[in-house]
């Protein structure tokens, strides 16, 4: 594609006026400036020191690439397959979801519970996704022995993308959450953050989600809300050690079903926790 030289003060004008009905102005402003930086690293006073700067007919092509892809909603983080989860850089890509600010305050109440670890301790991650949450335990915890669980043969292989780039040893398992029974050592910790949207709830969705996101790790099945937890609840009563606990992120709405049904298994001293946003989103059981 033939691209004729603009100037960098121009194309920035061009940028904001083709999205400004697609989204805020400040996200405009922060789009523009993490694509800059993804593709030429340029520091944020180049903008300002250099208006006049040409952009040649690569730098336009990556450009205009990123522009067409937003306008179309996709998320930026699959533009530039780089997305952020406790202070670290992860590869993404369509396979897997993008890492929430949300899900880090899961992994925040794990290393709390066991900032004074002196033994090792058996963790299993269910749904690994990207790898963000086993990855972010094993870099801030080097007293957990961590396996990792993921349906996706595709999901699996970014996580182990992010693991060597991050140089942790994780035991990645391609296996199905929903066929596990028992499992072949005992566990201390197990965390999941697994589908808990009903497919009801796409209308409520916005594009850059519904149309990007693999469905595989949002939803639910329809009219069972509770499917992958009562699963793995009750996968989890039969593999955690005494005293042993189990992390999850949840549906604040179905909080109280989720509370009922944990209540009826072998858990104690169960306690929900807000995220970020004020919303009842994580979920801690200690084995009895």
């Amino acid at each position: 594609m033939l691209i004729l030289h603009m100037l960098l003060n121009e194309f920035r004008n061009h940028f904001h006026s083709a999205l400004t009905d697609h989204y805020q102005k400040s996200e405009i402003t922060a789009f523009y400036g993490l694509l800059t930086d993804f593709y030429f690293q340029w520091p944020r006073t180049f903008f300002i020191l250099n208006p006049q700067y040409q952009l040649n007919n690569e730098e336009l092509q990556k450009l205009f690439f990123a522009l067409y892809e937003l306008k179309k909603f996709k998320p930026i983080q699959y533009i530039t397959n780089e997305s952020h989860f406790y202070g670290r850089s992860f590869y993404v890509d369509e396979h897997v979801l993008i890492p929430r600010p949300e899900t880090e305050e899961l992994v925040k109440w794990v290393l709390s519970d066991f900032k004074d670890a002196e033994d090792h301790y058996n963790v299993l991650e269910l749904g690994t996704g990207s790898g963000c949450i086993a990855i972010s335990l094993a870099k801030e915890q080097c007293k957990f022995n961590i396996e990792a669980l993921e349906v996706s043969e595709a999901a699996l292989g970014v996580a182990q993308k992010n693991a060597l780039h991050h140089n942790v040893e994780i035991d990645f398992i391609h296996q199905d959450m929903r066929e596990l029974e028992v499992w072949y050592k005992p566990l201390n910790i197990m965390i999941s953050n697994p589908p808990y949207l009903q497919p009801d709830e796409k209308k409520e969705m916005l594009p850059n989600v519904l149309d990007y996101e693999p469905h595989l790790a949002l939803f639910t099945p329809e009219n069972e809300p509770l499917y992958f937890y009562k699963k793995i609840i009750l996968f989890a009563q039969s593999c955690i050690n005494s005293n042993g606990c189990l992390y999850l992120e949840i549906n604040p709405k179905f909080e109280e079903d989720l509370l009922t049904f944990i209540k009826t298994a072998t858990f104690k001293d169960i306690e929900v926790r807000n995220d970020i946003f004020g919303k009842n989103r994580m979920l801690k059981a200690v084995k009895s």
